[in-house]
């Protein structure tokens, strides 16, 4: 097997999504209107694998077991239709993990998740398909730390590439004591809007914190940043209408593991990691993932209003 023909696997757990839009979160004890509803995917790992699958890249989701029942014929579907193929399995001893996400009219996000065994089942995962890897996704969150934990151990064992995403948390004790001098790693994480200010300050503590080689910062429609030790690159967001940011931070991951994995400079993936995101948040949840065709379309705009 190449180098080429060596799959992406992206760990994480799956669950189906709601996306529920109001006009702003009550007041305790008081009620919102619904405004849209609509269907997705969680976490982010399967979200990046289904990027990475449209752009004709390799790839394989390691993921808990869903239910047989509605909600996971529905995520069956899903991965179905964005050809990700998955670890994941249907087992009637278990009930398809679900998530809310509420988002209002002033860009604030709530989630609600019921992800009862998502550790335990992730703990005992089959983790072999990293000895094949190119390179290795992991969605780090607190909520399922205990089983990223043993992923790391399992990358480091193989020596492949990892990119670690802490999804806006700050690295546990846990998390930094694993990852100590590994060299071979990518951290991303992201700030909200109005921290963007804060950025300089997390890139400097996750490279103080980590050996790793960049430390990538999202700052949604601030763009986006990768910092080494001895350099900086950032590349603006693109300006587009957006009708939802579910999944933004996925598709970026994707964008910029495609750019990584064929070699391109930082720079450049930072560009295709930052159009990834940007279609991603002006399509509809059903619509076709973005080709690399529509990303190079998306860079060259970019291109053309700078020179004007």
């Amino acid at each position: 097997m190449t180098t080429q023909d060596r799959p992406v696997v992206c760990v994480s757990y799956l669950a189906a999504a709601e996306l529920w839009s109001v006009p702003k979160f009550p007041a305790p004890n008081h009620g919102a209107e619904i405004l849209t509803t609509e269907e997705s995917i969680a976490a982010d790992g399967p979200m990046t694998a289904a990027v990475l699958a449209a752009l004709d890249v390799p790839t394989l989701l390691v993921a808990n077991r869903i239910g047989n029942d509605d909600v996971g014929e529905r995520v069956g579907r899903w991965l179905q239709q964005h050809q990700v193929p998955s670890t994941a399995v249907v087992s009637t001893d278990v009930t398809t993990p679900k998530i809310v996400v509420v988002a209002d009219g002033r860009d604030t996000r709530t989630w609600f998740a019921h992800l009862l065994g998502i550790t335990d089942e992730l703990s005992h995962s089959d983790l072999s398909p990293i000895a094949t890897a190119s390179m290795v996704y992991l969605d780090a969150y607190r909520l399922i730390e205990t089983a990223a934990l043993r992923v790391v151990r399992a990358a480091r064992d193989c020596g492949t590439e990892l990119l670690v995403n802490l999804g806006g948390s700050p690295l546990s004790d846990a998390l930094r004591i694993e990852l100590a001098g590994y060299r071979n790693l990518i951290i991303q994480t992201n700030v909200d809007d109005e921290s963007r200010s804060a950025v300089p300050e997390v890139t400097k503590q996750l490279l103080t914190e980590t050996s790793a080689r960049w430390v990538v910062v999202t700052a949604g429609a601030y763009g986006a940043s990768a910092a080494s030790r001895e350099r900086i690159v950032t590349t603006p967001a693109f300006r587009v209408q957006v009708r939802h940011t579910h999944c933004a931070g996925a598709a970026f991951s994707g964008g910029l593991l495609y750019g990584l994995r064929y070699g391109m400079s930082i720079e450049r993936s930072l560009l295709l990691a930052t159009a990834s995101g940007a279609l991603r948040c002006v399509r509809h949840q059903n619509a076709p993932l973005p080709t690399l065709l529509e990303l190079e379309s998306v860079i060259a705009s970019l291109a053309r209003t700078s020179s004007n």
